[in-house]
């Protein structure tokens, strides 16, 4: 049996308990709020049509880095500024990656002549040659990068395969993919044409 003397005390715990959980909820949420907004640093909006576009949402900004290609280019992706970029993590052992890799592929082949740059970047720790010899048998055109000591994934939090971003054309991550994913290529499509009218 409850004792009428001790119901009123649990209430006043719940009730104390409430008063601290709520405002902390709010605040979080508020936070939350925020950090997605849309809207311009400055918070403010103007009603005339010329500027009633909504500022580029902002992403983290993207690591820069220096990889070389299997062509033995050099890329740098602060070089890639003003154009939307995709670059997608894989490798030749992972199954996943057999699925996403041939729809970047098909995006790559979508977007030449735009001002878009489509990259796939190995995690292979084998040589360039033998990642080649894939990118050969699987009919691969896209340009790929050797991120053979994973560096550049290390930067950009990458901790499974396939992992597929796109970086906007001031340099700041967009979008991110993880996992095999058999619509990627109609994703990453929408996004890119997005990007691109910004």
């Amino acid at each position: 049996m409850i004792s009428m003397n001790s119901f009123p005390a649990s209430v006043r715990r719940a009730r104390h308990l409430l008063i601290l959980v709520v405002p902390l909820v709010a605040v979080l949420s508020l936070a939350f709020m925020a950090a997605c907004s849309n809207e311009s640093s400055s918070g403010r909006q103007t009603s005339n049509s010329a500027s009633s576009k909504s500022a580029p949402k902002r992403g983290p900004l993207a690591p820069n880095f220096t990889l070389r290609s299997l062509d033995g280019e050099t890329v740098e992706l602060s070089s890639l500024r003003g154009d939307v970029v995709v670059i997608d993590f894989w490798a030749t052992w992972c199954p996943p990656c057999r699925i996403t890799l041939p729809l970047v592929n098909k995006v790559y082949k979508e977007t030449r002549g735009e001002n878009v740059k489509v990259f796939g970047i190995s995690t292979d720790r084998v040589s360039s040659a033998k990642v080649r010899d894939f990118l050969q048998q699987n009919n691969m055109e896209l340009p790929v990068l050797h991120d053979r000591d994973g560096t550049v994934a290390r930067a950009y939090g990458v901790r499974a395969i396939p992992t597929t971003l796109v970086i906007g054309k001031y340099g700041c991550i967009r979008d991110r993919h993880l996992g095999a994913d058999r619509l990627i290529d109609k994703k990453l499509l929408e996004k890119v044409n997005e990007l691109l009218k910004e």
